[in-house]
Order: structure tokens, then C-alpha cells, then sequence
């Protein structure tokens, strides 16, 4: 057990396989399961997508997981140790290591950034942050309402509805030609202002192009003034009473909409406030990790995690008694493949990839502090099923509320900081209460995973430098926070860094987010699933999945050597730009 004092020569493990199912579940169940799943499956239609990332979860996320795990548990050695523990000290696969020692320190770097904004949004949510914005709307709603014609309240409407109605169509047309099609007709439009008797003739893939971008031009058009007549036509057989109650209604959802997300803009382009919230997470996250093993780290994920669960558990059951709840399941669990692009399909495996901590050292360094050898395959599978189930109640939590409350489940990145909180306004009093246990329990799910990422760097300090536990926790905890402020002030317009958005064509917070996702963890993970399926030593493979059958060996080893690597090539060839499967295919 460990007392927070490890040393490479007193290594902690965990009290129990219970604690080790938990602490390994909360590393993989984080933002990514809580803010980014939600919004991803929204971003590609529901259904179909969702389908997809179980497969992808099966069949590539679960079997480099358990070679994670089984590395770390033979070795019983972080990430670098563990290769040079099973293949040598000069052994070239350390660099494997590597990768997930330096995506875990990148990761946490700008992960702390987001946790921090929940943690600012969950005391904002304490005090009742949307009850001014709610009361400003109300009365500029009502402004509108008295100062309106009947016929301009119908417009208004009409044009909301329109919109709503044309979203899905529009969409399939656009996506009936491939991208390039569309590149070069913003090109040719932006040729255009500068020349406007210019020919596209005179080029012959321009010559192909904008005659087919115009005519999906016009298709589309077409879609929205058949959506518009049809609304109009809608509000025209309507009571004026009710279309004064329904406008006015629509005026506040959109003056709230406008409002919380200017609070959340401010929020997030605030260097200082961002700093500061980082830094109170980063503190809470170094005094988990100096505790130990199992008195510090199984010790909080065994409170946190089932608190998490509860916590999502009781906005699952609220949700399930909103209007919108069947409208959110059938968006959630009915595929439509009209609603997903080529690229949605490396979309759905990549977040499979992140959402298990697999590439970044966690799920091997968690594995490392192993001592049974039984149950890995067990393990592993209640690991994967806890963070899925998981990320599917998140979207059981959300979708109904933002279903009933006329947001866009598609609304990205925004749906968590901004549509939840807007739709917690529309609900009233009861808002107040569900909005701080929403975003209580998104700094929960960040803790957890946070935790995870700090450890991998530290139990490399305390491994291969015998560095004590403590020292470790603060000394990178306080080198990752130091590297993190960059992130926290990505957004401010007093960033000292002024050419660093125009130089790398991204602010630094998305620049690392980048180079970690989009290169650190596919070529951690690709690298992972070599090693295990064909270079570790057979014995120790043997002796480590002795309590597997035969035909799940076999499986796991197909798995693992065949598909799982070629299908995360694929992933790091489209994030890299080798590859756009929406150009190859679509």
C-alpha cells in the first residue's frame, strides 16, 4: 500500500481490483465522455454515429486497452521503465514510453483550462449566474412582443422555424458533392470581389466545379424558400395570441443564447480568471496524486466516481420526464445514415481512442500498480463498459433538455457551456439546482481523468529518478501549470505571445490540443498495439492472459495486429491531412 512516500524501491498498488476498475474508469470517464461525446454525436447526426463508436470501443478501443494494462502489469513500471523493465535497458521501444509521458504533460497542460472554466461555471451556477441574464431577456422579450406587427412576429418566427425545418436537408445537399467542390467556390467568390468578368472557364477544375456548386446553390435555395412557405404558411392559420406567446418566447431563448454566450466568451478570454481557476484545480489535482496509490488516488475515485454516476443519474431521471426525452433517444440510439459523413466514422474511432486514456501512458502506468495476474480480460472489459455507459447516459443527461428547450444538439463545442446553461435559464427555479449539479459533476469527471495524467509524469520521476512521491506531485504538477498558463491566456487579447496565432494558424491552446490528438496519442496507441501484438515476448503475453480462453486469445491477437492498427493508420492519416475520406468517398 502506499502512504504517499513511494520510492522507486517502495512502489504503492492498489488496495483492491474494485479500486483499481474505479480509478482506471475515471481516468477514461472525463470531459471527453461529459462535454465532447455529447457535442460529436451531435455534430454527426446521433444515431448511426453512436453505433459506430461502440463498434470502434469493441473492437480497437478494448483490445489496445488491455495491452496498455498488461504491459504496465508485467513490468509493474511506468511507461519508459515498462520497456526497458521487459526488453532491455537500451531497448528503442522507451520512445513508446515517451510518447505517453509527454502527451499526458501536454494534455493536462490545457486540460486544466477547461476544467477550471467548469469549476468557474459551477460557482456562477451557485449564485444564480442566469438570473439577471434571464430577467434582462425577459423584459427585452416583451419589448419586442409590444413593439412587433402581427406580421412581423409571424416573419420572425416563420424564419426560426424555416431554418430549423431546412437544417437536414440542406445538409444531405451539401454533402451530395465532395468538399473540394465547395473549396472552390469560396476560392472562385473570393475571385470574384477582386475581378468581377472574370471567366471560371479559363480553368479546367474550376470549369467542373462551379457549374455543380451553383446548381447545389440553387438546390439549396430552393430548400429554404419551400421551408420558408411552409412555416409561413403555418403561422398564418395560427391564433395572433399564440404567435405573440410563441415570438416572445423565441425573442428570450435568443437574447439568453446571446447572453450566456458572452459571459462564457468573457469567461474563456480572461487570461487571469482562466489562470486562476487552473491553478485551484492543478493544486486539488497535486494533493490527490502526493497521497499515494491507494490512500490518495483509489481513495477519491472510490468517492468521486460513485458520486459522478448519482450525480448524472439524477439528471438522467429529470430528463426522461421533459417533453423532448423521445425526440432526444431517437436522435441518440435511431441511425440515419444521411446524417453522417465519411469522416464522422474516423471521428466516432478517434474519440473511442481518447476517451479510454489510451496512447497518453494512463491505462499501462494504472496497470503498472497491479499485483494479482488474473481477471485482465474481466478488468479491462468493466473498465470500457463503465466509460461507455457512462458517455451514453451524458447524452441521455443532455439531449433531452436541450431538446425540449429548442436548442441544436449539432451546436459543437459550445453545447455544454453554452446551450446547457441557457436551457437551465429557461427552466426557472428548478434550473438553479440542476446546473450546479451539472457542472459539479463535470469538474468530478475532471478530476478524475486529471489525475490519471499527472500520475503518468510523476511515477516516471518516482520509477527511473527515485524521487519521492510529494516532491514529484508538486514539482510537475507546478512545471505542467507553469506550461499551461499559455493556454489559460490563448483567448486574451493582451496574450503576450501576439504572433503565435498567425505563425502556427491556431492559439496556442488549440496548438496543443492538436499535437496531442492529433499526433501524440494515435502514434502512442499505434505503437502500443505493435509492440504487444508482435514483438512482446510470448511468455510474458502467456503468463499475463493465462486466465483468458483460447478463442479470446486468438481474437484479441487478430485484433490487435491486424485491425486495430491498420484503423488508427487511417485516423492519424485524416487528422495528419494524408487522407480526407469525405473527398475519397463522399
Amino acid at each position: 500500500m502506499s502512504d504517499g512516500h513511494d520510492t522507486a524501491s517502495t512502489r504503492g498498488h492498489w488496495g483492491s481490483r474494485w479500486g483499481f476498475i474505479l480509478a482506471a474508469a475515471g481516468s477514461a470517464v472525463g470531459l471527453g465522455n461529459i462535454w465532447k461525446f455529447p457535442y460529436i454525436t451531435g455534430e454527426n447526426g446521433g444515431g448511426l454515429f453512436v453505433l459506430i463508436y461502440l463498434a470502434c470501443i469493441a473492437f480497437v478501443g478494448l483490445p489496445i486497452m488491455l495491452a496498455e494494462i498488461m504491459i504496465g502489469r508485467a513490468a509493474q513500471k511506468q511507461p519508459v521503465g515498462a520497456f526497458r523493465q521487459i526488453e532491455g535497458k537500451d531497448t528503442p521501444w522507451t520512445v513508446v514510453g515517451w510518447f505517453g509521458i509527454v502527451a499526458g504533460f501536454v494534455i493536462l497542460s490545457y486540460y486544466i483550462v477547461v476544467a477550471g472554466w467548469s469549476m468557474d461555471f459551477a460557482l456562477k451556477s451557485v449564485l444564480n449566474f442566469t438570473e439577471p441574464v434571464e430577467k434582462a431577456a425577459t423584459i427585452e422579450a416583451k419589448s419586442f412582443r409590444s413593439t412587433s406587427s402581427d406580421d412581423e412576429m409571424r416573419s420572425y418566427l416563420a424564419q426560426i422555424l424555416a431554418k430549423h425545418e431546412a437544417r437536414d436537408e440542406i445538409n444531405s445537399v451539401r454533402r451530395s458533392v465532395k468538399p473540394s467542390v465547395w473549396e472552390k467556390h469560396a476560392i472562385w467568390q473570393e475571385v470574384l470581389k477582386n475581378n468581377p468578368t472574370r471567366s471560371y472557364s479559363e480553368d479546367p477544375q474550376l470549369a467542373v466545379a462551379i457549374p455543380l456548386a451553383m446548381s447545389k446553390m440553387e438546390e439549396i435555395e430552393g430548400v429554404q424558400q419551400r421551408a420558408l412557405t411552409d412555416a409561413m404558411t403555418h403561422y398564418q392559420q395560427m391564433d395572433i395570441q399564440e404567435i405573440a406567446d410563441e415570438a416572445e418566447a423565441a425573442k428570450r431563448r435568443e437574447v439568453i443564447a446571446s447572453k450566456v454566450g458572452a459571459i462564457f466568451g468573457a469567461t474563456a478570454s480572461d487570461g487571469w480568471t482562466s489562470s486562476f481557476w487552473a491553478t485551484l484545480f492543478m493544486m486539488i489535482t497535486i494533493l490527490i496524486v502526493a497521497g499515494g496509490i491507494s490512500r490518495g488516488i483509489e481513495r477519491a475515485c472510490k468517492v468521486l466516481m460513485p458520486v459522478l454516476i448519482c450525480l448524472i443519474l439524477v439528471m438522467v431521471i429529470y430528463g426522461v420526464f421533459q417533453p423532448g426525452f423521445e425526440a432526444a433517444m431517437r436522435f441518440v440510439f435511431e441511425p440515419d445514415a444521411s446524417k453522417l459523413r465519411p469522416s464522422g466514422v474516423l471521428e466516432a474511432l478517434g474519440h473511442a481512442f481518447f476517451t479510454l486514456s489510451l496512447g497518453m501512458g494512463c491505462m499501462l502506468t494504472y496497470g503498472s500498480y497491479q499485483k494479482t495476474k488474473t481477471g485482465i480480460g474481466k478488468t479491462s472489459f468493466m473498465i470500457a463498459l463503465l466509460d461507455t455507459v457512462i458517455a451514453l447516459l451524458a447524452c441521455m443527461m443532455i439531449f433531452p433538455i436541450i431538446f425540449t428547450y429548442g436548442q441544436e444538439p449539432s451546436a459543437g463545442p459550445g453545447l455544454v457551456f453554452i446551450s446547457m446553461p441557457l436551457a437551465f435559464a429557461e427552466i426557472g427555479a428548478g434550473g438553479l439546482l440542476l446546473a450546479i449539479i451539472f457542472f459539479v459533476l463535470l469538474v468530478f469527471a475532471a478530476l478524475t481523468s486529471a489525475v490519471s495524467l499527472l500520475e503518468v509524469v510523476c511515477s516516471y520521476l518516482i520509477d527511473e529518478q527515485g524521487w519521492p512521491r510529494k516532491k514529484a506531485a508538486v514539482v510537475v504538477g507546478l512545471a505542467c501549470l507553469a506550461f499551461g498558463l499559455p493556454s489559460a491566456f490563448a483567448m486574451d487579447s493582451g496574450f503576450l505571445l501576439d504572433s503565435w496565432e498567425s505563425g502556427y494558424n491556431k492559439n496556442f491552446f488549440d496548438t496543443m490540443d492538436h499535437l496531442a490528438s492529433n499526433w501524440l496519442l494515435p502514434l502512442g496507441g499505434l505503437l502500443i498495439a505493435i509492440y504487444a501484438g508482435w514483438v512482446m515476448p510470448a511468455r510474458i503475453r502467456a503468463a499475463e492472459m493465462e486466465d483468458l480462453s483460447p478463442a479470446l486469445v486468438t481474437g484479441w491477437l487478430l485484433l490487435i495486429r491486424f485491425v486495430a492498427p491498420a484503423l488508427v493508420l487511417v485516423v492519424l492519416a485524416q487528422k495528419i491531412g494524408i487522407l480526407n475520406v469525405n473527398e475519397l468517398i463522399g
